[in-house]
């Protein structure tokens, strides 16, 4: 029994802490549609991009806490450019232009990584202070997952503080809803633009240096983890904070119990799941979703 009490919580734990990533880049998409009204296909190529600043940072000799601190900076920087160069002359057309566009960086960020980096996958240590287990009750439980969830705690704290308790904040979520109002009151809707996107960019950034102690950092990293953030957009609905925070935790332990199971046959069980949340729920499981 004990062994698989262990088990079951080591699973969890695994599930939990898949679930912490999918949130984090989940975030940054769904920021960017609330407010942008664009669905970003480049954002998990910035999430590949923040693991291999992350590595070229610590290689260089940078601690690991201040890499994750840079690393989504210069995430941010990337994205700030590709949305003043690439989106924003297209804004106002129709959101099949953005799709379009942003699949065409995705593949040109997915090929520029390859170019510097190379093909080969890398891997980053965590700090020493990071490695092992801590024991919580009687069960052991890696330090660098700990850490994961208390840095995803971090960040989202910070990011509903942002949302409700500031004046950027409230200029943002008013942007998602009345733009024109907001304009007419003297708000710069450029400057709103970029530092949404730039903050998306920020959490994808963040996610992939997290991500890179976990897994093995390759070019092409980001398109696994870029659909499965779609699923948790859909099954937690378009533009909803608070359904994507349920969904991410529901499709990482999904997942996680579909590669321990039926490994072959993971995502297809939570391809599953959507179709029938979308059937029942095409708002979301919280009905917060907005469309198009």
């Amino acid at each position: 029994m004990p062994g698989e009490l262990t088990f079951w919580v080591q699973m969890a734990a695994n599930g939990i802490g898949l679930g912490a990533l999918l949130l984090l880049i989940a975030t940054g998409l769904n920021i960017i549609y609330g407010i942008n009204r664009v669905i970003n296909l480049a954002h998990g190529s910035l999430y590949a991009l923040g693991a291999y600043f992350g590595l070229t940072l610590v290689q260089a000799g940078v601690s690991f806490f201040l890499a994750l601190v840079l690393a989504p900076v210069m995430v941010a920087m990337v994205g700030v450019l590709l949305e003043r160069v690439a989106i924003a002359p297209i804004r106002h057309r129709p959101m099949l232009y953005s799709l379009i566009l942003t699949y065409g960086v995705m593949v040109l960020l997915d090929g520029l990584s390859r170019y510097v980096w190379g093909a080969q996958s890398h891997s980053l240590n965590p700090p020493a202070m990071l490695q092992g287990s801590v024991t919580i009750g009687s069960l052991p439980y890696p330090t660098y997952r700990l850490f994961l969830l208390v840095v995803t705690a971090s960040v989202m704290t910070c990011l509903l503080i942002l949302l409700n308790r500031t004046r950027v904040g409230v200029a943002m979520r008013a942007a998602s809803t009345i733009p024109e109002m907001v304009s007419m009151l003297g708000v710069n809707m450029n400057l709103v633009h970029v530092t949404v996107f730039a903050l998306g960019c920020v959490l994808a950034g963040a996610a992939g240096v997290i991500a890179g102690p976990l897994l093995t950092i390759y070019p092409t990293m980001g398109s696994e983890f870029l659909i499965s953030s779609f699923v948790v957009l859909v099954i937690g609905g378009l533009g909803s904070l608070r359904g994507s925070a349920i969904a991410a935790f529901l499709v990482g332990m999904v997942q996680t119990a579909g590669y321990v199971f039926i490994t072959d046959y993971a995502m297809v069980v939570v391809y599953v799941m959507m179709a029938v949340i979308l059937l029942f729920m095409p708002r979301g499981i919280l009905g917060e979703g907005k469309f198009e």
